[in-house]
């Protein structure tokens, strides 16, 4: 089967991302424009509650972030909430295999920087110098960082039901 064009690949896991959680009981939506900060909000029953979603899709074992480059690396405000990478394989009779990841900003932050640690140090043992990736190159990370993440929509749904109860 033929690769998914790039422009239906990430509305397709945009729109794949929400059905999984309206499945799971939360109401999720996904954002439109070309400038919006967030992919996908998450909005609890009583509207008190919106969590931030960056969703990356890919048709391969790695998946572009960009965290570096877009300044996410620094606890900021706008940062995301949570991060869904979602990776989806061409399989048999045009089915497809999907996966899910699910991390909290810092565990993606803790993740890339892992990933570029170790991406650092094999640059240097082939060019003997470092290699500036928020000037030059783009993150990473790869399915392989992230598997221990799979399926963990239960933090998002937690998120919903951890409210601070007033005392009597």
């Amino acid at each position: 089967m033929a690769k998914i064009p790039k422009y239906l690949l990430n509305l397709a896991g945009e729109y794949r991302i929400c059905s999984e959680l309206n499945k799971r009981g939360v109401f999720a939506t996904i954002t439109y424009g070309n400038r919006k900060g967030v992919d996908v909000y998450a909005i609890s029953d009583r509207q008190e509650r919106a969590l931030k979603i960056e969703v990356k899709t890919a048709q391969q074992g790695k998946f572009v972030t960009s965290i570096t480059q877009k300044g996410l690396d620094k606890n900021r405000t706008d940062s995301p909430d949570f991060w869904v990478l979602f990776q989806i394989l061409p399989g048999q009779n045009a089915k497809f295999e999907e996966r899910f990841f699910i991390l909290t900003h810092e565990e993606i932050c803790g993740v890339q920087k892992r990933r570029n640690k170790e991406w650092q140090k094999e640059f240097f043992k082939r060019h003997g110098r470092r290699f500036d990736i928020k000037s030059m190159g783009v993150d990473q990370v790869r399915a392989k960082d992230v598997e221990s993440f799979e399926d963990q929509w239960a933090k998002i749904i937690k998120r919903f039901t951890n409210r601070i109860t007033p005392h009597a």
